[in-house]
């Protein structure tokens, strides 16, 4: 809507409360402090999901700000709509000042331990009063609440805002695009007309039937129908992959194939409706051309609503993409284009290219990891999605895991993290950490105590690795021998554990060592695979290790939080320790997310090494007895 459609070509007829009408539909012209009561009740409902610990409902000032802005939001409604959500209203405010009340100790209960009936109660009331807000009658009632503003011709404040701006946000809940329902409304108010009039033109319509006709529109519910996403993504590699709802395809055989006279292949017809006029997903014909699009996904998202189709979709491919990247690395590839089809039918659509972020230029390397990255993980995570969706509290954690992962991914490869950087892993590893937990229905140091006995053996693990590492760096003159361990090493399918490597040609890589000052340590770290005695003494100091790491872990994350002071030197010696504990509760809960097993039960298993390694068996023993098992098992069943 713009301002001039609705402020010249009013007649003398027109009063002027309809001018202020229509003009209060303009949200350009800033928006109000007040928020929607949709808008905050919304953000209790996420504190009592999500929000944990002292650092939210057990303190005071901020169950006093949720409270000041539930007040304020409440007190902005309009008549009409008050009186119809009344009952949901006044039980969501009672069951809130319960819980404002409630001792200490049941506020700092953290988020999927919350089990008193308080916690229950108040969710329970925020999602009935959610749900009485989308429905038609309320919306209604939120539009004869902005007509009556406008009518209301002694009020000289802004009254109107935030009325309007709970009718947005409600119009916007309920599936439908609000900008196009607010313009709709301008138009069927000002002019007179149907929203889908063509040729555009202004109807002689009698006032009570503009404003009964915007009322009808505004509480018509959005369609629902088969939605299909077709999104185009940059990236010089691609992954095959089919699963669930979720299709990766190769636009450059894909989009030529898409013809009538093209290869068969599933999903063409769909593909060619949104092709064949030649905008969307181009290809390139020659060899000195590049194409719009590298590869292609198709989410199919069932029978819903239209509004914010492509959010959704991406959020589902976006889900797939940060689990393998973060499995495996490789580069993020971008979103250039996209098609919404509606009923099988070109819905919306958007052609114009995207530029690529940050990173090395033409990174096929990079590319190349994503694609098997995507092809190891995708299949899994695709067909885990189609069973149900990803778990809030798992959703929350692989958000911010992302967010702390990307400033050293490789697309940031040509910017060098910053100070700020670095120091945000270590709150945002803790608030993976406590997504984690809660999905469990763990107590955060509960968990952080289960991933503290983990870090003993798998730093022992990483340095065993970092070790082979320092060996092969290259150079001198054993290049053969350099290049047969590398490949060894380094092999997709090797020939036998990378544990039984070490131990068989730890003789072989020391020779190899060319770091002077390392050499005894990368000894006792090739011993130590063999010799229990050197693996247990090992662990004994990474578990005193582990101890103050946790506890510098803790100072710096309260400091950084608060804004105590923490050095930048002790924020860099914690970093790798952080990131083990965040990055082994999101890979554990995804773990059993996917094979659909208690996350508390995963969380708290042990490996089978581990297990042997703690009874006493060295790493290289017990590998090559299970080698043999397995051979034995093999002779038996053939």
């Amino acid at each position: 809507m713009i301002d001039y459609n609705v402020s010249d070509h009013w007649s003398a007829d027109d009063p002027d409360w309809l001018k202020s009408l229509v003009s209060s539909l303009d949200r350009h012209h800033g928006v109000s402090t007040v928020l929607p009561l949709t808008v905050i009740v919304e953000e209790v409902l996420e504190w009592l999901e999500l929000a944990s610990g002292v650092d939210a409902w057990k303190k005071t000032a901020n169950r006093k700000a949720l409270r000041l802005d539930l007040d304020e939001s409440t007190s902005a409604l309009g008549t009409s709509l008050r009186a119809h959500i009344a009952a949901p209203l006044a039980q969501f405010q009672a069951t809130f000042s319960r819980l404002d009340g409630s001792p200490a100790a049941l506020l700092a209960q953290p988020p999927g331990t919350r089990v008193d009936a308080i916690w229950t109660d108040v969710t329970t009331a925020a999602k009935d009063l959610l749900e009485a807000l989308g429905a038609d009658e309320a919306v209604r009632a939120s539009w004869d609440d902005l007509v009556a503003t406008a009518q209301d011709r002694t009020l000289e404040g802004r009254e109107y805002r935030p009325i309007a701006e709970l009718l947005f946000d409600q119009v916007r809940r309920r599936g439908l695009s609000a900008e196009k329902v607010f313009r709709d409304i301008v138009s069927v108010l000002a002019f007179g007309r149907d929203p889908g009039d063509v040729p555009i033109g202004q109807r002689d319509v009698p006032l009570e039937e503009r404003i009964a006709s915007a009322r009808t529109h505004v509480g018509t519910a959005a369609k629902v129908e088969p939605i299909v996403v077709w999104l185009g993504y940059q990236g010089r590699a691609f992954p095959h992959l089919s699963a669930g709802c979720v299709s990766f395809m190769n636009a450059d055989w894909a989009v030529p194939n898409a013809k009538p006279e093209g290869r068969n292949f599933e999903h063409k017809a769909e593909l060619w409706e949104l092709v064949q006029s030649g905008h969307l997903f181009k290809v390139a014909n020659l060899g000195d051309e590049e194409s719009d699009v590298d590869f292609l996904v198709r989410v199919d998202l069932g029978t819903t609503t239209a509004a914010g189709a492509l959010d959704r979709a991406v959020r589902i491919v976006n889900t797939i993409l940060n689990v393998s990247i973060h499995s495996s690395g490789g580069i993020r590839p971008h979103l250039a284009q996209h098609g919404v089809l509606r009923s099988g039918q070109t819905g919306s659509f958007n052609f114009m290219v995207s530029r690529r972020e940050t990173g090395f230029p033409d990174d096929h390397y990079g590319a190349g990891i994503t694609a098997e990255a995507i092809e190891k993980h995708g299949q899994r995570i695709a067909s885990a999605l189609t069973r149900e969706e990803l778990p809030r509290f798992l959703a929350a954690a692989l958000e911010v895991q992302t967010t702390a992962d990307y400033p050293f991914s490789r697309d940031m490869a040509l910017c060098k993290p910053s100070e700020a950087d670095i120091n945000s892993v270590i709150p945002l590893a803790d608030r993976v950490v406590q997504h984690v937990a809660a999905h469990a229905a763990l107590g955060p140091n509960a968990l952080f105590d289960l991933l503290g006995e983990r870090w003993p053996h798998a730093r022992w693990l990483a340095d065993v690795r970092r070790a082979v590492h320092m060996c092969l760096l290259g150079g001198g003159h054993q290049s053969e021998m350099l290049r047969e361990l590398t490949h060894d090493w380094f092999a997709n399918d090797p020939s036998r554990p990378w544990i039984l490597f070490v131990a068989d040609r730890s003789g072989d890589l020391l020779s190899l060592c060319r770091i002077e000052s390392e050499r005894a340590w990368i000894r006792r770290m090739f011993a130590s695979v063999s010799d229990y005695a050197e693996y247990r003494a090992l662990i004994e100091y990474y578990t005193a290790e582990g101890v103050v790491l946790e506890a510098r872990r803790r100072r710096l994350r309260n400091a950084l939080v608060h804004g105590n002071p923490a050095s930048f030197a002790v924020v860099e010696s914690v970093r790798e320790y952080a990131e083990f504990l965040s990055s082994s509760a999101l890979n554990l809960g995804l773990e059993s997310y996917v094979e659909g097993t208690l996350p508390a039960t995963v969380l708290a298993k042990r490996t089978d090494e581990f297990t042997a390694m703690k009874a006493g068996k060295d790493a290289a023993s017990y590998w090559r007895d299970r080698l043999t098992a397995k051979a034995a098992m093999s002779t038996d069943s053939s």
